[in-house]
């Protein structure tokens, strides 16, 4: 932040455990901003430390999911304008600079950051397909729909508009190969948990094709493959996440129904 420039009215509020590689990084971006939340499950590499020495109010909380969580985060906000950004997301300053400029030009907008992975120590090539989430927004015109156990977009009130904000954040969640599977196996569990709650049924037609659909999407049209041996290897474990949401969701209606079986035949013998 410039010495003439001000704090932007806005609340920053992020959700932690064990992230203290990056943290100081992600909370010296975010100096900018007027308040800095970060709620934590349970570090036990100093995340919280650094992140008091960083001027960050640090609560406690035990693991809620991560809708829960993130809300939880918000409600503690004093702004009603706020940023979410996870434990290994630095903000470039150009995101910086373009946050402010859209925060002094309208209200009724929610806006949408872009992220470059970093993978296997460089990020994936600027030419490829970047993803996009909303960050920046109002807190009373926004909520994370409680019913979703992971990748808990925001629902937007009726009328609030999405702009994108130049300049990309920089994302190490996924920097090595084995980081990256073990987050596709523990996301694909809750995704597909959430949809058999949902009582979704499964199918053999997409467990047969979704592999190679998702594998042509990630590597060709969002042209991983302009990343070489990287983006052939991440093209692959995309197409595995989206096998395995399916893949599970078989196995988890499969154990239901011999569960309901074998409760049944129990009380035939009773």
């Amino acid at each position: 932040m410039t010495k003439s420039a001000e704090k932007l009215p806005i609340s920053a509020f992020l959700v932690t455990c064990n992230e203290a590689a990056h943290i100081a990084s992600v909370l010296d971006a975010l100096q900018d901003f007027a308040e800095i939340i970060l709620v934590d499950s349970g570090s036990t590499d100093g995340t919280q430390e650094i992140a008091r020495a960083k001027g960050a109010k640090v609560l406690h909380q035990d693991w809620l999911g991560f809708a829960k969580q993130k809300n939880f985060a918000m409600s503690l906000c004093q702004y009603d304008w706020v940023i979410n950004v996870d434990g290994d997301e630095i903000l470039s300053s150009e995101v910086i600079t373009h946050i402010r400029k859209l925060y002094e030009q309208s209200e009724d907008i929610a806006m949408r950051l872009y992220f470059e992975d970093v993978f296997w120590g460089e990020p994936m090539s600027p030419y490829s397909g970047k993803r996009s989430i909303v960050r920046v927004f109002r807190r009373s015109q926004a909520q994370y729909p409680l019913d979703r156990k992971v990748h808990e977009n925001l629902v937007l009130a009726k009328g609030v508009s999405t702009v994108k904000v130049q300049g990309l954040v920089t994302h190490f969640g996924y920097g090595t190969t084995e980081l990256l599977m073990q987050k596709k196996n523990k996301y694909s569990s809750l995704k597909a948990l959430e949809k058999f709650e949902k009582r979704k049924r499964p199918s053999l037609i997409k467990l047969c094709f979704i592999f190679p659909l998702t594998f042509v999407k990630s590597y060709v049209l969002q042209r991983m493959f302009l990343s070489g041996k990287r983006g052939l290897v991440h093209a692959h474990i995309e197409a595995m996440y989206a096998f395995l949401k399916e893949a599970k969701l078989f196995e988890y209606q499969q154990l239901a129904g011999k569960q309901h079986a074998d409760a049944l035949q129990r009380g035939r013998l009773k």
